[in-house]
């Protein structure tokens, strides 16, 4: 576990390090269309999860209710 932990805190001081060297460029401009591709895939995506979750899934067609 400590060898996680130190390996996890190396990884994070390295991102601030990153974040450091890049906080003065440009912010690009929005796209979207892409934001929008990305909602409507993740909003669908969730809900037929959730749907296929809450009716069962793939259960055996072949077996009888009771």
């Amino acid at each position: 576990m400590a060898k996680l932990s130190g390996f996890l805190f190396s990884l994070f001081l390295f991102g601030i390090a990153h974040a450091e060297e890049i906080k003065d460029s440009p912010i690009p401009e929005p796209n979207y269309i892409g934001i929008i591709i990305f909602f409507a895939l993740s909003i669908g995506i969730g809900g037929w999860y959730t749907w296929k979750v809450m009716t069962g899934g793939n259960k055996d067609k072949g077996q009888v209710k009771k």
